[in-house]
């Protein structure tokens, strides 16, 4: 072989090593990995291991007057309840309703109708809302100071809501999130498109873009990582951006492409 050959052989790997090397480093540097995939049915687990609980009826002679309130269950929780979910309420620990089954209307939406016992001297006390949900196996309290309100009604001129949520111990920091998609992202948003939040591979929020949603966090020092199925596309894209959020924040983030 010729040395003028060799030298031109040399040249031809050199590069070819440079093309290489130059498309890695495009691909590394890529804010996102894709993968082909179907709609995913990604969801927060938030299963317990509470038995139903044996919430007993006060005695109605120990008390003077009574209170209503009328709770629609959270839309989040409703895919999980069954005939054998229970909901009472406590005045400083003790147990103040007989504990209440759920109520279905035609719509599908769930209330529980309570009667809440008390006496005038119950002032600045702490009332706690317990709901026993039997598909998810977990007890969600939500505590708060009142005061007991003689022959007042809760829930009935509109509906009452409680974040029954917020009260999952599971999950004791919980945050708001709302994820909007740039012009700039490598598909267009269309109907069954959703976006997730993950810590490792634990889901922790799921949501629709421009939408806000509940991020559920057991600290406050958890890096959380952002997942978008696109249908457009048909599959999933991993960013590589991170979400980090202080307790109780609301916030929005954009997608980086």
């Amino acid at each position: 072989m010729s040395m003028k050959i060799a030298k031109i052989l040399m040249l031809m790997a050199a590069l070819a090593l440079v093309g290489c090397s130059s498309d890695d480093d495009d691909n590394s540097s890529r804010p996102f990995t894709f993968v082909e995939a179907a709609q995913p049915s990604w969801s927060v687990d938030l299963t317990g291991s509470d038995a139903p609980p044996s919430w007993l009826a006060p005695d109605p002679t120990l008390f003077e007057s009574s209170m209503f309130i009328m709770v629609k269950l959270q839309d989040e929780l409703v895919p999980y309840s069954t005939d054998d979910d229970l909901m009472t309420v406590f005045i400083n620990g003790d147990c103040r309703t007989v504990p209440s089954k759920r109520n279905v209307d035609q719509s599908g939406n769930i209330y529980f109708v309570l009667k809440i016992r008390g006496n005038g001297n119950d002032r600045d006390v702490l009332f706690a809302l317990s709901y026993y949900s039997a598909g998810l196996h977990r007890i969600f309290t939500l505590e708060g100071q009142q005061t007991f309100a003689t022959e007042v009604t809760y829930g009935y001129a509109e509906d009452f809501v409680p974040p029954l949520l917020s009260g999952c111990t599971k999950y004791p920091v919980q945050n708001t999130l709302t994820v909007n998609l740039p012009a700039k992202a490598p598909f267009t948003a269309a109907d069954g498109d959703c976006v997730a939040v993950f810590v490792g591979n634990e889901c922790r929020g799921v949501g629709t873009v421009g939408k806000p949603f509940t991020v559920f966090r057991t600290a406050e020092n958890e890096t959380l990582q952002l997942r978008y199925y696109s249908a457009q596309k048909g599959g999933v894209y991993t960013l590589t951006q991170t979400v980090t959020l202080t307790a109780q924040e609301e916030k929005s983030v954009l997608l980086e492409w």
